[in-house]
């Protein structure tokens, strides 16, 4: 399956839109009504309001950061981070998890359970406990509500706008500087006692999250391990790094971080095998410069101890990247022999297998595996977009809408919907599928702009569906000003 990483234009006056642009949005679920956050309502932010807000932040993030949609990275995350969620106390919310394409090493929490990990955290993380780690500390923050404090208590000592927060929230991950700047112009006179209040979450989220590790079978001696890491990159960077920025590392933090981890017992924890393929992944598509993977997996293959099955996997992605079939095809099958119901190997050997133009082949193949696993959006998409290149249509529409069913939040699948109505040259569907994808980025002028575009292709006899089509726009178009007064 062909990975998507979005991002937005990213100019400066981008970026300053982006603070007054961050309630440009409604949650994508059924209740789209928006707490009433005028004046100093959200001084007591309550889980509900949380969630909601959460919910439209992590819209407009969507659009404005180089958000990867790439299935196989979206379960591993999502799966690891619940696993904990499942063990962490005070849990007042569903937990979703999703990825920044960026080499730096960053990951941040929002409202109402919405975490981000960069790409380059796990990239680095020289465990899965060490890359557990940074999740285990952002989750501790949600549960401990630690965000929905901070603006509690800045927007009693401050005027603060919401919005003009968690706009310089976003663009703090992106560029930590300029963010800091923006959160010093939103608070005013209240920064030193934010900074302090910052210091406080963080040794708190740092105790909490590696009993959460220790509960959940991680190794909490990975915390100050991974600290020690930052700490010695740091040094020699010329600039801090960015987690560092959001997450400041003082000694007496590692220190205590080290104390913590010593109540626990001493054991070997080992890597699951979903984790090292993962981050084969990563460094094959999201870390290694696209002209040096195959010579860095080659490497890896080469040294001692190296001949993994994750190094072979990510030569193999090398080898299909860089149009290399035959041999990415050589390596997948070999490993397909070991584990033929193995997620990576069958998105990986699905590809090959379009790209040689056997769609029929592919598509048995996923069927067998639909029926195993009918919900997995690894399986599904693959099994989509063999069907479209195959020109199974129909089949392809009722894959992707079972998925969105299930679970509404998995963008590659509008896009494929709008592709395969496309294809199918239905374009009243097509651009209400267009309309929807964007809807889902909250890029509102662009959604309703479509659903104009469809009621065009509509014929004036088919008054169903124009009603139907109206009532949407006046629905978006709704929600739109009302936010534009908030």
């Amino acid at each position: 399956m062909i990975q998507l990483a979005v991002s937005s234009l990213k100019t400066p006056a981008f970026w300053a839109g982006l603070a007054f642009s961050v309630f440009s949005s409604v949650t994508a679920q059924a209740n789209t009504a928006l707490p009433d956050i005028g004046g100093n309502a959200f001084s007591t932010l309550t889980p509900d309001t949380e969630k909601q807000l959460g919910d439209v932040m992590m819209r407009q993030t969507k659009s404005q950061l180089p958000m990867v949609y790439d299935p196989l990275l979206d379960e591993y995350l999502n799966a690891m981070g619940n696993q904990m969620v499942a063990k962490a106390q005070d849990v007042k919310f569903p937990f979703r998890f999703y990825w920044v394409n960026d080499k730096n090493i960053n990951a941040f929490a929002t409202l109402g359970g919405n975490i981000v990990s960069h790409t380059g955290t796990l990239a680095v993380s020289d465990t899965e406990s060490e890359f557990a780690s940074v999740i285990a500390h952002e989750i501790s923050h949600v549960t401990q509500r630690h965000i929905a404090r901070s603006v509690e208590a800045r927007s009693q000592n401050a005027p603060l706008t919401l919005a003009g927060l968690l706009g310089s929230i976003i663009l703090a991950t992106v560029n930590p500087e300029a963010g800091m700047a923006g959160i010093m112009a939103t608070q005013g006179a209240a920064q030193q006692s934010a900074i302090n209040f910052t210091r406080s979450n963080e040794q708190e989220a740092d105790r909490i999250g590696i009993q959460l590790m220790a509960d959940s079978g991680y190794d909490p001696y990975a915390v100050p391990e991974f600290f020690n890491k930052l700490a010695e990159r740091s040094r020699f960077a010329n600039a801090q790094l960015a987690f560092l920025y959001t997450h400041p590392l003082s000694q007496a933090r590692v220190a205590d971080s080290r104390l913590r981890a010593e109540q626990f017992q001493k054991r070997f924890v080992a890597d699951s095998p979903d984790y090292v393929l993962t981050k084969a992944r990563v460094l094959a598509r999201y870390y290694y410069d696209p002209k040096d993977v195959e010579t860095n997996f080659l490497k890896r293959l080469s040294s001692p101890g190296g001949n993994t099955k994750a190094n072979q996997y990510g030569l193999a992605l090398a080898y299909f990247d860089g149009k290399k079939v035959k041999e990415a095809e050589q390596i997948i099958l070999k490993l397909r022999q070991q584990e033929p119901d193995n997620l990576y190997y069958i998105d990986l050997y699905t590809d090959i297998l379009l790209a040689k133009g056997q769609h029929d082949e592919a598509m048995t193949m996923l069927e067998q595996q639909y029926q195993l696993k009918p919900n997995n959006q690894v399986v599904t998409l693959n099994y989509a977009n063999a069907a479209i290149q195959g020109k199974s249509y129909r089949l392809a529409l009722h894959l992707l809408r079972n998925l969105l069913y299930y679970r509404s939040d998995i963008f590659p699948a509008y896009e494929m919907i709008a592709d395969t109505y496309k294809a199918m040259e239905d374009y009243a569907r097509y651009y209400e599928a267009r309309a929807d994808m964007y809807y889902q980025l909250a890029i509102y002028p662009k959604a309703i702009d479509d659903l104009n575009e469809a009621l065009n292709h509509l014929a004036p006899e088919n008054q169903l569906e124009n009603r139907r089509l109206e009532a949407k726009k006046k629905q978006w178009q709704t929600e739109l000003n009302r936010l534009k007064r908030l």
